[in-house]
């Protein structure tokens, strides 16, 4: 139950925020990657990836664009985040920044890989000049309330190498 009660403040925050983001002129911040990276912390690698995508993809069905850009970001972003968690002790506030720092990079990379891949236009300079600060901002901001949120659905984040191996 707890994961259906996730799965809709997800959808219900997510839309929330992407109004007021809106309204502001800014972009809101990524609960979809934020989840993903939460997963990374959760689960074993190949299914926290698994999952990662799993929840890009309902917000490429969700949302309008490219089918499985959004999937493939959140992936990239998780990808990342396991890295944090395999190679960075547990030190706090520092490395939930550093988690959060990263997921964004990892979803921004696989955008630009695949802008590339595919020749198109999807990320340009000037979409990454107006658009990465403040997203990467916003999602600093509301990280440390929707990680009570996860844990809430969750549980707490494992150590760094448990569940790794």
């Amino acid at each position: 139950m707890r994961v259906a009660g996730y799965v809709l403040l997800l959808l219900l925050g997510q839309g929330l925020l992407s109004r007021l983001g809106d309204a502001a002129g800014l972009p809101a911040p990524d609960l979809f990657l934020l989840t993903g990276a939460a997963l990374a912390w959760r689960v074993p690698p190949v299914w926290a990836l698994a999952g990662a995508y799993g929840v890009g993809l309902a917000q490429d069905l969700l949302g309008g664009g490219v089918l499985g850009l959004h999937a493939a970001g959140v992936m990239g972003g998780a990808l990342l985040a396991l890295g944090v968690r395999r190679y960075m002790a547990d030190s706090g506030p520092f490395q939930a920044v550093f988690t959060v720092l990263l997921a964004v990079v990892g979803q921004w990379l696989m955008f630009l890989l695949l802008t590339y891949w595919l020749r198109s236009n999807l990320v340009t300079l000037d979409l990454l000049r107006a658009t990465l600060p403040a997203l990467l901002a916003g999602t600093l901001l509301v990280f440390p309330l929707w990680e009570r949120v996860v844990t809430w659905a969750f549980g707490p984040r494992s150590g760094p190498e448990e569940g790794l191996g």
